[in-house]
């Protein structure tokens, strides 16, 4: 017989069927046989030799593909120039921050803009608190040596700061009193960062913030302090973001008014706040608000203080505070500084900042 001699290693015995392994591979059967076991064998087979290439093989289970560890979360300062030779200007440190590991990814990148004369290292503890929760962080070095109403003056028609920040902001020839070329405006130096940050950090994600080699500003959360938030509220009238954060400001005020602050919004009016200082005397109350509500935000209800609430502040887009800013002696206008500005943001007793709340309520829900 076809099994004499052979070594069996292991024998199953059922109520129709036997199977039998042999010590070299081989598969035999007897019994009743109708398919189950070989086609080709008899329904009552005695042991016999089963060809084996006929019994399917089951499906190996794929290897899980490990799910990669997220880089850790690194604070750089980053020189425009390094970014694109072009920029010729403004050349202080743009500082960038990939999310922490621990936070739940956002997909979402911020954008803080300086107020006037200001750099991007002033205003590290809202930068870092993006960080924190998530997001991919950015501030960022842009033309800003001269305050917007400064160079459009008192008598300026009041189309002049709109066409001022149009300028800055895209680098298109659109205003007589500033020249700010493609490369040198806030969008080339986005761009132009984040495309640096990329090709040296592959793995942080920056990338995602890039559609076809431009900004997605549906992605990006924008922010500004003083004339950043002024540049920050005209973007809204450009681009849709996720959201707009203005800090102390915008504070236009031009002949009759800043006519820009009317224009249709293209980023929602409910996805825009703002925030101000009662005691500020750069932009004082009754101009920023009357500025917002110019905007939209009072579709959302009138000013609320945030001193002693807690968010989301009655669902307001207006955010005041009257708490006395930090080192307020050695800060030069310190309550225009004080909801933004490292220096004069003022921190609790564990070192944490107090509008901390406000900011993710703002920025970084």
């Amino acid at each position: 017989m076809a099994f004499v001699g052979q070594t069996f290693t292991q024998i199953a015995c059922g109520y129709d069927n036997t199977i039998a392994y042999t010590l070299n591979g081989d598969v035999y059967a007897c019994g009743d046989n109708f398919g189950q076991i070989d086609s080709t064998l008899q329904p009552y087979s005695i042991l016999t030799k089963i060809d084996t290439s006929i019994i399917p093989k089951p499906t190996p289970t794929p290897t899980p593909t490990p799910t990669p560890t997220p880089p850790p979360s690194t604070e750089r300062d980053i020189l425009p120039a390094t970014t694109n030779p072009a920029i010729t200007t403004n050349l202080a440190a743009h500082v960038a921050i990939n999310p922490d590991p621990a936070a739940t990814p956002r997909g979402r990148l911020f954008v803080m803009l300086p107020g006037t004369g200001a750099i991007p290292r002033f205003y590290r503890f809202i930068v870092r608190t993006g960080a924190q929760r998530g997001y991919h962080t950015i501030g960022l070095t842009y033309p800003n040596d001269r305050a917007v109403d400064d160079l459009c003056g008192s008598a300026a028609p009041s189309s002049c700061s709109g066409d001022t920040r149009r300028e800055i902001i895209t680098g298109i020839d659109t205003s007589a009193v500033v020249s700010v070329d493609p490369a040198n405006s806030i969008t080339g130096r986005l761009r132009a960062l984040l495309t640096s940050l990329h090709a040296s950090f592959p793995t942080e994600g920056w990338n995602q913030f890039l559609r076809s080699g431009e900004p997605d500003w549906r992605l990006i959360t924008v922010a500004g302090h003083s004339q950043g938030a002024g540049h920050a509220g005209y973007f809204a009238k450009l681009h849709q973001f996720d959201r707009v954060s203005m800090f102390a400001g915008p504070g236009d005020v031009g002949a009759g008014g800043a006519a820009w602050l009317t224009l249709p919004n293209i980023t929602p009016v409910d996805r825009q706040y703002g925030f101000g200082h009662t005691g500020d005397t750069l932009v004082p109350r009754a101009l920023v608000t009357f500025n917002w509500s110019q905007i939209g935000l009072s579709a959302f209800g009138p000013p609320v203080s945030i001193d002693g609430a807690l968010p989301p502040y009655a669902n307001s887009r207006q955010l005041l505070t009257s708490l006395p800013p930090a080192n307020a002696p050695t800060v030069i206008a310190p309550e225009h500084s004080a909801m933004v500005v490292d220096a004069a943001t003022p921190l609790a007793a564990d070192g944490t900042p107090v509008y901390r709340p406000v900011w993710i309520y703002m920025a970084f829900p």
